[in-house]
């Protein structure tokens, strides 16, 4: 038989070894040992006195070394005091910051689960239809940015267009402003030679009224005086007709030739009155035409107020379109920034989502704590259906940005409303 390491069981009839007997050398192994460890501890004791044995010396070296280091760590304690309140305060801070990163992330993970929960039998085809609609939508954005740059090319154009605008109608407005101001001098001069007419006038009348009395004065004299005199010279031509007498006939010539001329003077007396009802005439012309006149000047004034109020008026107007402008020009630039934003999510959720699942869709292993699925997302009609309606491809320039908006918002809103009931 072959020998076993196991020791055999012996049974009381087989006979016993017999213990080995031990000789002196034996003993004395172990008398040379404990020698052996008396000598190394009295030597080992000898050395520690050799080294150790001036304690003043010692004491007083190592005291001093004892108080630099205590120095150098009085100093290390107290930057380190200022670090630890720096570091605590930073702590406490983190501590804020991932407490709300944590809720976060709890509320996240909660919503996550609801949708990797209903929507674990049938991911796939959810993921590859979510990233169909991405796409889509990916292309809506860039349309809208399309949309936007030439809106905003638009804007520009319309602002310059009435920058121009009002330019010109402020040069027309200084034109008008000369212009009234040459009127209101016209008007000024006009008013002052209306004055003077009227106190040539006033004049005029005064010296019409006394000579025209005087004339009549005189008109009845001659009258009166014509006959008389026509008969007395008859009587006296026919008293010294019979008698010849030279001296008195060239008295009485001269008489004649005197009375002619008074009735000359009177006739031109009479011419002189026609001419001056002829320059009265004259007057009430002009002073018609001077009343005409300023008419049509503050007819002139009044239209250039008229165009002065009505620049203002377009002025303001301008202003008014200008800041309305202004405003759409800066809701066309928060719908850009909302558009960006929601590209930025779209981009995101498109690269989580590939980092989660492969190319065929199908789950991998050790994303986020290796227990989320992919979660629920809307069908693609409830996505496309407001983007059917409008008709985005076939209209890209008419669509408005207020459209633009609502649709946006619609979008986000059908999102939060199935991530929050993913149930139905």
């Amino acid at each position: 038989m072959q020998k076993s390491s196991y020791a055999m069981a012996k049974f009381g009839l087989e006979a016993k070894e017999a213990m080995p007997k031990r000789d002196c050398g034996f003993y004395m192994k172990y008398v040379f040992l404990f020698t052996s460890l008396i000598q190394f501890l009295i030597i080992l004791g000898l050395v520690l006195f050799m080294v150790y044995g001036n304690a003043h010396a010692g004491t007083d070296t190592h005291l001093r070394l004892l108080e630099e280091q205590m120095q150098d760590r009085y100093n290390k304690i107290i930057t380190l005091s200022g670090r630890n309140a720096n570091l605590t305060r930073t702590l406490n801070n983190t501590l804020k910051e991932k407490q709300g990163l944590q809720g976060t992330l709890q509320k996240v993970q909660r919503e996550l689960d609801k949708c990797n929960s209903s929507q674990l039998p049938n991911a796939t085809p959810k993921l590859q239809e979510m990233m169909r609609i991405m796409i889509y939508q990916k292309m809506m954005l860039e349309d809208y940015h399309m949309t936007i740059d030439l809106i905003n090319a638009n804007c520009s154009a319309e602002k310059a267009q009435l920058r121009s605008q009002l330019d010109k109608t402020a040069l027309a407005r200084k034109e008008l402003e000369d212009n009234c101001a040459k009127a209101s001098a016209a008007l000024a001069k006009a008013n002052q030679e209306r004055e003077g007419c009227q106190q040539e006038l006033l004049s005029t009348q005064t010296l019409c009224e006394s000579t025209k009395s005087h004339l009549e004065l005189l008109k009845r004299e001659c009258n009166i005086l014509r006959p008389d005199i026509s008969i007395s010279l008859q009587r006296i031509r026919e008293t010294i007709s019979p008698y010849s007498c030279n001296s008195v006939h060239e008295e009485l010539r001269r008489l004649t030739q005197r009375t002619e001329g008074l009735f000359l003077q009177q006739q031109e007396r009479d011419t002189m009155y026609r001419e001056k009802s002829a320059c009265d005439v004259n007057l009430l012309q002009c002073r018609f035409n001077c009343s005409r006149e300023k008419q049509e000047l503050e007819k002139r004034l009044q239209e250039a107020d008229k165009q002065l109020k009505g620049g203002q008026e377009e002025k303001k107007k301008l202003l008014a379109e200008k800041e309305q402008l202004s405003k759409e020009v800066g809701e066309k630039s928060k719908a850009a920034v909302q558009a960006n934003y929601l590209k930025q999510r779209l981009s995101i959720c498109e690269g989580a989502k590939l980092d989660t699942f492969d190319i065929t869709g199908s789950w991998v292993p050790g994303t986020l704590g290796g227990s989320v699925r992919p979660g629920p997302f809307a069908s693609p009609s409830s996505y496309a259906d407001p983007l059917r309606n409008l008709g985005i491809f076939g209209s890209a320039g008419k669509i408005s940005m207020e459209e633009m908006q609502r649709l946006v918002q619609k979008m986000m809103e059908q999102y939060m409303a199935t991530l929050r009931n993913p149930s139905g």
